[in-house]
């Protein structure tokens, strides 16, 4: 026997079309037998009322007659007799018994099986008799005059044929509408399906080299063209992210390649002929700046890549987002006096859950971008503060800004606006702004950039602020 999960499994490995067919025909072989028993039933009743009711006014007659005249001559009124049938088959009989037991009229012939009924019919309410069945036979007995009982009796002969009529009836019936709704399911079924599988053989023409192919919206129900528009939106989010994913690899490709040609390039030269230890310091040093640019590079993209495969850990400490701030800039003061900028700050204790070491790196990289943006004897500003449950870190340079047409892009991974003006302040890899917003994306937060050409720019990350526990208090001793 199977189990339930192996009926299902077979149940879900059948073609959506035979899930359907199977369905409509199961409910309309319900119906079809729900209505043929109902009616059947309903038809029955109604047959054996009526059979019922004649046999009642045929004893009420003899119950008449036998109160006139003696028992012993009584019969079945002619009008009774046509209507119970006039085959010898639908013959009716009836036997009438003394208060002491005795017959004291009967039919001839009178069946064997009849004998005197042991209890006594009702004599008023909705129902003045009794009635009892011996095999195809129907018996109503009611009290007479004098405490007699009179039985009235028939086969239901005639009432058989009507019924096993009505059942052919509703067989051919039921098979006509049965034949006409498995047309019209199959019919169904295919109307349903057939836009699905037009879907299937169109989505099977897409791969990863033809991701701009668009699935045609059909003529079909709502829900399908739905699909259809979800499956589109699905196609462009993967061309999207195949699109970038490629330009990333590129690029990752083509920035690593800068510092590992420079590595290789001192090393061939230098290795070329004896050097000097002067010479040979030099080009280590250069070596160790390539190396140390490939590094960071590196952990840039293990980085992003981590937070692409969502491992990174999520922030679970409580942290104070001015400490981290005023820890960071210490560490970029050296920086900002190398480029004559100095470093305003005026931060508010904001206490948040997070990660200290990712969250510096967010003012790190905001605030270095800032310096590198930052024409001589500027200033950057940073401030920390909260307002109305939110935690807000503010850096803003006074720089040459960002062009209009550059700012939808500069949060895209290896994106730099002015790639000249990079390469001479020797900036990284157009990496920072992608790192902060997944690390801020992480803490449940937003950045928001404004910039105006030619006065500056000022990023603002916006992080939810540490919930506060409510002391429970303690109850005081009696």
């Amino acid at each position: 026997m199977s189990s339930p999960n192996e009926s299902q499994a077979t149940w879900a490995r059948r073609s959506l079309r035979t899930q359907l067919l199977i369905g409509q025909l199961s409910l309309l072989l319900l119906t079809i037998l729900g209505f043929g028993v109902t009616t059947y039933a309903l038809m029955r009743r109604a047959i054996y009322n009526e059979a019922e009711s004649d046999l009642l006014g045929a004893a009420q007659l003899i119950a008449k007659d036998s109160s006139e005249a003696n028992p012993g001559t009584v019969t079945i009124d002619r009008a009774y007799r046509h209507r119970f049938g006039p085959a010898p088959r639908d013959h009716a009989y009836f036997a009438i018994w003394s208060a002491q037991g005795a017959i004291v009229g009967a039919s001839d012939p009178l069946p064997p099986h009849i004998s005197r009924p042991i209890d006594l019919p009702p004599v008023d309410g909705p129902r003045p008799f009794s009635t009892r069945e011996h095999k195809d036979e129907l018996e109503v007995i009611i009290r007479g005059p004098n405490a007699t009982q009179i039985l009235v009796g028939r086969p239901l002969a005639k009432e058989g044929d009507r019924l096993r009529a009505l059942l052919r009836n509703l067989l051919a019936a039921g098979g006509v509408v049965l034949a006409i709704g498995a047309f019209a399911a199959w019919r169904l079924a295919n109307r349903i399906v057939r836009p699905i599988e037009q879907l299937t053989v169109a989505a099977e023409q897409i791969s990863a080299t033809r991701l701009d192919q668009r699935l045609e919206l059909p003529l079909a129900s709502s829900e399908i063209q739905r699909l259809v528009e979800v499956f589109n939106r699905m196609l462009s989010h993967l061309q999207s992210s195949f699109e970038q994913q490629v330009r990333f690899t590129a690029d990752a490709s083509h920035e690593l390649r800068t510092p590992v040609t420079v590595i290789l390039t001192q090393a061939d030269h230098t290795l070329s002929r004896p050097r000097s230890n002067g010479e040979y310091a030099e080009a280590l040093e250069a070596c160790l700046r390539a190396a140390r640019r490939m590094k960071r590079l590196v952990d840039d993209l293990l980085l992003l890549a981590r937070a692409d495969a969502g491992r990174l850990d999520a922030p679970h400490e409580s942290c104070d987002l001015a400490e981290v701030a005023r820890s960071t800039l210490e560490m970029l003061e050296p920086l900002a006096r190398e480029r004559d900028v100095r470093i305003e700050s005026q931060l508010q204790p904001t206490f948040i859950e997070g990660d200290a070491a990712q969250l510096s790196q967010v003012v790190a990289n905001l605030v270095t971008n800032a310096i590198d943006h930052s024409a001589a004897a500027s200033q950057v500003f940073v401030s920390v503060y909260s307002r109305r449950q939110r935690a807000y870190l503010v850096v803003a340079d006074a720089g040459e800004g960002v062009p209009v047409e550059y700012q939808p892009r500069l949060f895209e991974r290896f994106y730099q606006g002015d790639k000249s003006r990079s390469r001479q302040l020797g900036q990284g890899a157009g990496l920072g702004l992608s790192i902060v917003a997944e690390i801020v994306s992480l803490h449940h937060g937003t950045v928001d950039l404004s910039s105006t050409p030619a006065r500056g720019t000022t990023l603002t990350v916006e992080l939810p602020l540490r919930a506060v526990e409510t002391p429970v208090p303690t109850p005081k001793a009696d």
